[in-house]
Order: C-alpha cells, then structure tokens, then sequence
C-alpha cells in the first residue's frame, strides 16, 4: 500500500537490431534509474532472411517480454542508423517559426529520395561560439519503415510511446550532461554507426556497412569457414583446432577491417575538427562488435584519442549479483538503456 509515495512507473525500450532484438526495462525511484528486467532474443535463426516482417518482430517481443517477466506496455523503439537519413543544415538567423516553414525545401536538397516518402524531424543545435549561421539537425525517415515499426509494436499488445533514431539513445544513455567534444562509435552487426557529440548537441551522425557480419562473410571466404565457424572464431582468436598459420591468417583478416574502419572514422574526425576548429577529447566504443579480442586497444593505438568502452548502466542501479552479466551485456543494451531513460 502507498500513502504518500506514488509507485514507480516503468519505461521499457525495444532495440530492434539486425542481430537480435533487445529489451530493457527501468523504472524511476527517489530520481534514479532501476533495471527492472532485461531482455535478449538471438536472430541467429533469421540472418538469411533480408529482413523481418511486422509479424515476425511482434512474436519475437512478444516472447521475450514473456521470458524476461516484463510488465511495462509504454515501448520507446529505436530507427538504426542505416534506416534513416540525417545531415546538418546552416540556416541564418531566423525565428524557429521560419525555420519549421522552411524545412520541407531544405530537406529536398539533402534526402535522396521524395519528401512525400519520408517523415521528417528536426531540432535546432547550438552552433559553435565563431559560427553566426543557426544550425539544424535535421533527420528523415522512409514512412514505410516507421509503418512497419509502428505495426510490430501493436501486434506485440505494445503502445508506442516514442520512435527515435538510436544516436539519441546511445547519447542518452551514455553521455548524459557531458559537455566535452566526443565520438560515439557502436559496432553492430550489419553496420558501425559513428555519432559525433560536442557541447551536448549531436552534430554528426554516419554510417559504415562494416559490421559484423561483414567481417564474418570476409573469414569464411578467406578461410573457407561456414559463418557460423567465422562468428565463432572471431571471437577466440586461441581456438585449438585452428594452426599457427590459420591463426596468423585470422588475425590479419580482422585487423584490415578493423584498419579500414578507422580509415573511415579518422576521415569523419579530421572533417569535422578542420570544419570547427574543435578538437575532440574522447571515443566511447559499444555495441556487439566491440567483442573481438583486441578491439578497443586497437582502436586506442590507432585513433590517438581517450578511448573508453561505454557503460549505459553506470547512472542505473542493479543488484551487484548481475555485475558481471552487466559487465558482458551492457555494450550491447546501450540502446535500449537509452531508450527506457528517455520515459521519464
């Protein structure tokens, strides 16, 4: 029974990602964040379909809510990167009235397909102290796409309480009140998206098709692995049944790939620190593909930044018995982290 404290209420937030669908469940107590339940559904079963229906997603949520015990019905589902598009736009000084007029002939210049097809969102980011011009965030959504999310969430016996593009989790999630100039990079298995937040604005969102399944499909061509084998092996570079040689190969194959991801992210950094004269200060690395051995000291040799592997549970209070599930699974529920905070 409660008199004078009202029970807390839960947020749950739904990571649909190419690999497996995550859950987290946080209610707000005495103004701190508290894992209620967490769930993880393996797609391993569905990586040869190119995609999942409506319908298959709702039974995959539905059976995962069931096995985790969770009770919230308020979901907060996050777009991937890959599904969505977004830029920064330079506007001059205007009221934000203009500006929300304007945005729609903005937007065909920069969305690469016709803005009767797509949502679009937008929010004004602080612009650096030298730049005069207003910027704009600005982030397009095939409707499509959102139709189908907003299907699976009703047939899963959900309400949808919000839809947003999963940087804004991740940043949520891991750099709260952070004014310092930092580089979000989450290795998925499809793609690596790269987020760049500076100020506490997100001023750079990309995108790379360089996860792990790409990196999987490289072994077992390379190596004459099945995908299943390649999965494995990534992940244990000391299996016993491969020689010296053969591990020598592995290695070698791992580190080009890693190599041409940091080509591509040390292209994005240099871009943006020559644009604003801004230096960056950190890396924050999560996702499925931080899992190969030697990847974050990789990328700190390489990078030449303060590189740190992120903790979405570090402001969320557990039982100390899950500290080493959360140690292991947390890189990968930073989403779904991000996403439960953001019902308060």
């Amino acid at each position: 029974m409660f008199l004078f404290k009202e029970k807390p209420k839960s947020y749950l937030g739904v990571d649909i990602g190419a690999s497996a669908v995550k859950l987290v469940e946080l209610e707000k107590e005495e103004g701190r964040y508290k894992l209620k339940n967490y769930g993880i559904f393996s797609l391993k079963e569905y990586l040869k379909q190119e995609k999942l229906t409506s319908q298959e997603i709702a039974e995959i949520i539905k059976k995962t809510i069931k096995e985790a015990k969770i009770t919230s019905r308020q979901a907060y589902l996050s777009l991937p990167v890959y599904l969505s598009f977004s830029t920064l736009i330079d506007f001059p000084a205007m009221s934000e009235k203009e500006i929300k007029a304007a945005i729609p002939f903005e937007a065909k210049k920069y969305v690469p397909v016709p803005i009767s097809e797509v949502v679009l969102d937008w929010s004004i980011v602080e612009s650096p102290p030298q730049q005069k011009e207003l910027q704009v965030l600005l982030i397009a959504v095939p409707k499509e796409i959102i139709n189908n999310y907003q299907k699976a969430i009703q047939l899963a016996g959900l309400n949808l309480s919000a839809l947003e593009e999963e940087t804004f989790s991740l940043s949520r999630a891991l750099i709260g009140n952070d004014k310092s100039s930092i580089i979000l990079i989450d290795a998925g298995a499809r793609s690596i998206s790269i987020s760049i937040v500076d100020n506490g604005y997100i001023r750079v969102i990309s995108n790379l098709e360089m996860g792990g399944m790409k990196l999987n499909k490289t072994i077992s061509q390379q190596m004459g692995f099945s995908l299943e084998q390649a999965e494995k092996l990534k992940k244990d570079f000391s299996d016993s049944q491969l020689t010296n040689e053969q591990n020598s190969q592995l290695k070698g194959i791992i580190h080009s790939v890693l190599d041409m991801v940091i080509f591509e992210i040390k292209k994005i950094i240099d871009s943006y620190q020559n644009k604003y004269k801004r230096k960056l200060e950190k890396c924050i690395l999560v996702g499925d593909g931080i899992q190969v051995p030697g990847f974050v000291e990789y990328f700190v040799n390489k990078l030449g930044l303060e590189v740190s592997l992120g903790d979405p549970f570090s402001r969320v209070i557990y039982p100390p018995l899950l500290k080493p599930v959360i140690k292991e699974l947390g890189p990968s529920l930073t989403v779904a982290v991000g996403l439960a905070m953001r019902g308060e």
